[in-house]
């Protein structure tokens, strides 16, 4: 990629200098005098050569971000288009810095850790809800709604197109994983380690029970609060949602051609009289609106461990 921009740079270069030339010449028709029929002397005025374009990327921002490669952006996009039809998906693909959203993503996921931070434009708009069910608090269907269109995305794309996609930008991908800090290691690897960590969860039915737990929602089964950050947002989808991912995670899995895992998948272990289903941790018991008709109203903007 460097050494494409410092070819443009010269041809750039060139181009001004020979813009310059002819402007030049043409402004200095004025200034021919005649001395005698047989001579004539054209007189010049020294101009400064321009300055060389800049070849050295772009300062970081205030934050001491890199500044964004547009051109690498633009690549990306144009070459994931094509991956999915569905109108929700070319708005993902507005935002900068799309390859180092992707890397950091794929390192919190393999970490155990919700991407939130890298995918916040995937943040729900609308209210969490749960309900009363049988003396107990559940989450209503509506919450899972919330997360429709992201799984609706995701299940939409042509995975075996994308994993081709993936291994034209490995090197690049491994470059990135570099700069974010990880200098010598392998990003395929951790890739597939982010993959699986998400395909080890079984995801059962639901409804999912919550419980209150000092001033957050949990999961009221221990095995399934047990699980990481990340497998308990790919519950918190719900089941509909969660198992869509699932199976387009599976069918990425296969066109990349890694291998399987060597040792068998964990499952969150499911007691069979409980159908616990995804519970959101969201904020304190005081910002809880009034329960009206076994709803309690729960702002999305409060939430502490919503997807993103």
């Amino acid at each position: 990629m460097r050494s494409r921009n410092r070819i443009f740079a010269v041809v750039a270069l060139c181009v001004v200098l020979a813009v310059a030339l002819i402007a030049t010449l043409e402004w200095l028709g004025s200034g021919i005098t005649v001395e005698s029929p047989q001579r004539a002397r054209v007189e010049v005025e020294r101009i400064e050569p321009p300055s060389p374009l800049p070849l050295e990327p772009a300062p970081p921002n205030a934050r001491g971000e890199p500044a964004p490669d547009n051109n690498l952006d633009e690549l990306v996009r144009l070459a994931a288009a094509s991956l999915s039809s569905h109108p929700e998906f070319a708005s993902w693909l507005v935002h900068e810095r799309l390859l180092r959203r992707f890397v950091l993503a794929v390192d919190a996921v393999a970490g155990g850790y919700s991407p939130r931070d890298e995918i916040e434009f995937l943040r729900p708009q609308r209210a969490f809800l749960v309900r009363e069910q049988e003396g107990t608090l559940v989450i209503t269907a509506s919450s899972y709604r919330r997360y429709d269109a992201v799984a609706d995305v995701v299940a939409s794309m042509d995975m075996r197109g994308a994993a081709e996609l993936y291994r034209r930008l490995e090197k690049r991908l491994d470059d990135v994983y570099d700069e974010v800090g990880w200098a010598g290691s392998d990003f395929d690897s951790r890739f597939r380690e982010a993959v699986d960590h998400l395909l080890e969860v079984e995801v059962p039915d639901g409804p999912y029970e919550v419980e209150q737990r000092t001033i957050v929602y949990a999961f009221a089964q221990d095995s399934l609060e047990h699980l990481s950050d990340a497998q308990r947002q790919l519950l918190r989808m719900g089941p509909r949602n969660a198992r869509q991912v699932q199976t387009s995670l599976r069918t990425l899995r296969h066109a990349i051609g890694w291998p399987e895992p060597t040792t068998p998948m964990v499952t969150a272990e499911l007691e069979p009289a409980v159908a616990a289903e995804s519970a959101p941790v969201v904020a304190a018991a005081t910002e809880v609106k009034s329960v009206t008709d076994g709803v309690a109203m729960i702002p999305s903007p409060i939430e502490t461990e919503n997807l993103p």
